[in-house]
């Protein structure tokens, strides 16, 4: 890391807790490959204290922008001046800047995360039938980048399951009503049917938690990604492999989604250089049960998909 200074811009992740946040690892990487005086520090902040946090925050003048770790990304919604399509539908949010106006604004990029993951294994996603598990902030997010590409540049028919009574229908019927994409909730977790099932629940953070779904019930060519970062590769990415399905971690959702919070700080060419080429960013984060894949990426194929 580059010796700080007080003409060091600062960016800043909040979370409760930090403790297994890997953006300031990835980012830190990118100043110092780039030659940028910046950095990136986690800080710790209660739920209950983050609006006032965050305001305060932006009053340094050498903070630059804040990247939004969990449990706080539902609050910044209704803490800034403007915000993007995305992060409004999906009441969400996860990078914040401060324009030349002094306004504080806000997007959300998990979408753009799945999608770039999705393109970069060669998953297929346009036209499909895609079971979402979950239906939380992430979840959200995932459902409206699927769903916004129409039929065509997106997926076809969206279901969304979560064990919470009354949560998937009322995400389900928001998207509905927004896209011209088939969205609708459904009362089980049964995957036969999808061409993609996506797991944005929280499911398989512990060790001894169940599937999310059977795989087994899973179609020879259906394909699956587990956004977790932790525990990777889950229990439920082992399974499906283990089955010859196609099934991958969430690590390429974080590393697709760093040119974009790079372009909306400002850093067009610290952008264009991870999008040239991650792996060394790939490096800090896949485990070593997984290192072989950062070079040799597990592509997504199946004869009977077009």
């Amino acid at each position: 890391m580059a010796k700080i200074s007080g003409g060091t811009d600062v960016y800043l992740i909040p979370g409760d807790p930090i403790t297994n946040v890997r953006a300031p690892r990835m980012f830190n990487k990118v100043f110092e490959r780039c030659g940028l005086d910046a950095v990136m520090l986690p800080v710790q902040v209660r739920e209950r204290d983050f609006a006032v946090w965050l305001k305060a925050t932006f009053l340094a003048r050498n903070v630059k922008g804040v990247i939004i770790a969990p449990p706080h990304k539902p609050q910044v919604v209704h803490l800034l001046d403007s915000c993007g399509l995305v992060a409004r539908v999906a009441r969400s949010v996860n990078i914040v800047r401060r324009t030349s106006e002094g306004q504080l604004e806000g997007d959300l990029f998990d979408g753009e995360g799945i999608l770039g993951a999705l393109d970069w294994f060669n998953i297929p996603y346009r036209g499909k039938r895609v079971l979402i598990l979950g239906a939380g902030v992430s979840a959200a997010a995932i459902g409206v980048s699927l769903a916004q590409g129409g039929t065509t540049q997106g997926a076809e028919f969206i279901a969304f399951y979560d064990p919470v009574p009354g949560k998937a229908i009322g995400l389900a019927t928001e998207l509905d009503g927004f896209f011209d994409a088939n969205v609708v909730a459904v009362d089980s977790s049964d995957p036969a049917g999808y061409d993609l099932v996506v797991n944005a629940s929280a499911v398989g953070l512990g060790n001894d938690d169940p599937l999310p779904c059977d795989v087994d019930r899973m179609e020879p060519h259906a394909a699956l990604f587990d956004i977790l970062l932790r525990n990777q590769p889950t229990l439920l990415v082992r399974a499906a492999r283990s089955r010859g399905l196609h099934a991958q971690p969430g690590f390429e959702m974080l590393i697709q989604q760093m040119p974009f919070y790079l372009d909306y700080f400002g850093l067009p060419e610290a952008a264009q250089m991870v999008r040239e080429d991650a792996n060394f960013v790939r490096e800090l984060i896949y485990p070593p049960a997984l290192a072989a894949e950062i070079t040799q990426p597990l592509r997504y194929h199946s004869a009977s998909v077009a």
